[in-house]
């Protein structure tokens, strides 16, 4: 049986296509969002294969969402600085003690989520999906 694709290979835009970075563009995507775990380095990459990639959309597409991924992380680790320190502030040594405590178990699991979330979606990119 004949491949539906010409002898070159996969259409660019097509889920096991290579991009113009020159890698598939499923293992590029996986790795946009892999690369989120290394504290910027995630970033960066996510930016170079987005400016990078003209060609290949699911590779564009999974760049722009771990941006936004690793913006949201961001965010919620701003939002639970802040908080703590208002926390800190507000009540005091003893009190503020218990409920640094308690905030930094809802910031551990706030974390484990997005990790969860982060590998799902590093699964789903490297199927195509």
């Amino acid at each position: 049986m004949s491949s539906p694709y010409p002898e070159s290979g996969a259409p660019s835009d097509a889920p096991g296509g290579k991009s113009s970075v020159g890698i598939d563009a499923n293992l590029a995507s996986m790795i946009c969002y892999l690369t989120m775990i290394c504290c910027g380095l995630g970033i960066i990459i996510s930016l170079v294969f987005f400016i990078m990639e003209k060609t290949n959309r699911l590779l564009r597409f999974h760049a722009m969402q771990a941006l936004f991924y690793g913006g949201v992380w961001i965010v919620v680790g701003i939002a639970f600085k802040i908080l703590m320190m208002i926390v800190d502030i507000a009540l005091g040594d003893t009190l503020g003690f218990a409920a640094f405590w308690g905030l930094l178990l809802v910031r551990i699991f706030v974390a484990l989520v997005l990790l969860i979330f982060l590998l799902l979606a590093a699964i789903k990119a490297y199927q195509g999906q």
